[in-house]
């Protein structure tokens, strides 16, 4: 299994569509502040997107242009600004949209909202080394389509056609283009995929990835790629940028949340499972890191 199969496959990432309607006249909608990667799909029509000086402009705060099946990911929840007009004048979020009862406004701009909800200590260290704002337009350089191109054709046709499950539909394909886009952007020159590839470190995340069970340490991890304590240390914080022991941690808890969530174990056996003696400093060590407690995650495993 490769690294972002891993990753994926314990991070708990859900899609959440919060709005999926149209907008006329002169608007502005500005959806930060959920804390999570939040994201736009135009879904038919044009905008424009404002962003903080530095970012992804091509040019200081020029807007940029969105058309129909342009997507916008927010990996860190940045402050934005989508407006119909390029010179709006229009109070942020002041704006009601209207949905698809009485068809589609000619002269309206779709859009598709939500955001990636996560509990995984792990997404965060990863999203920070994405850029501010990753914005994928309809159509590919060589105008050749890709298979996300397909997705992205198939959630919008989703969403104009809002019917039964039709959330929980644009949800599951969101939750592919995220992979997609993970997998098209994350650096390899430092954070989690970087030490994967790394000649030293890939032998250490393998390890650590394949056995969380193992009580291990900072000399047995340094003995994984046949460095000294100190040289592995430096040189996986300078890769990785927290320490080897905080990301065993993060790894355990985020392994342990999934077994909690999709498996129904008890709290002692995900303990044992990640590495931890009891089930007292394992829940001590969840709670601290993930906010919340095993008890309340295995509790909504049980409700659904």
């Amino acid at each position: 299994m490769d690294v972002l199969n891993q990753l994926f496959s314990t991070f708990k990432v859900a899609a959440n569509i919060f709005h999926n309607g149209q907008y006329c006249g002169d608007w502005a909608i500005n959806t930060s502040g959920t804390h999570y990667m939040n994201f736009h799909i135009v879904s038919h029509g044009s905008c424009y997107l404002s962003l903080p000086a530095g970012a992804a402009q091509t040019q200081k705060n020029v807007p940029i242009r969105l058309s129909q099946g342009d997507v916008v990911l927010f990996p860190n929840d940045s402050q934005h600004v989508i407006s119909g007009q390029s010179d709006s004048k229009a109070i942020t979020n002041s704006s009601a949209s209207q949905n698809y009862r009485s068809g589609i406004h000619p002269s309206a701009t779709g859009l598709v909202c939500g955001y990636f909800s996560h509990h995984h200590p792990l997404v965060s260290s990863i999203t920070a080394h994405l850029p501010e704002a990753i914005i994928i337009k309809s159509q590919s350089l060589n105008g050749t389509p890709t298979g996300l191109h397909y997705l992205l054709e198939a959630l919008l046709d989703e969403s104009k056609q809002p019917g039964q499950a039709s959330d929980l539909i644009m949800g599951r394909i969101a939750e592919a283009i995220l992979a997609i886009i993970f997998r098209q952007h994350l650096p390899t020159d430092n954070g989690v995929l970087a030490a994967t590839v790394h000649p030293k470190l890939g032998a250490v995340m393998s390890a650590i990835h394949g056995a969380p069970e193992k009580k291990w340490t900072i000399d047995l991890l340094a003995q994984q790629c046949f460095m000294s304590r100190a040289a592995f240390n430096e040189l996986f914080k300078s890769v990785v940028q927290q320490s080897p022991m905080e990301y065993v941690t993060q790894w355990r808890l985020g392994l342990a949340y999934r077994m909690l969530a999709d498996e129904n174990v008890t709290t002692l056996h995900a303990a044992l499972a990640c590495g931890y003696e009891n089930e007292s400093s394992f829940s001590k060590a969840f709670k601290r890191v993930l906010g919340v407690s095993p008890g309340a995650v295995r509790a909504v495993s049980v409700q659904q």
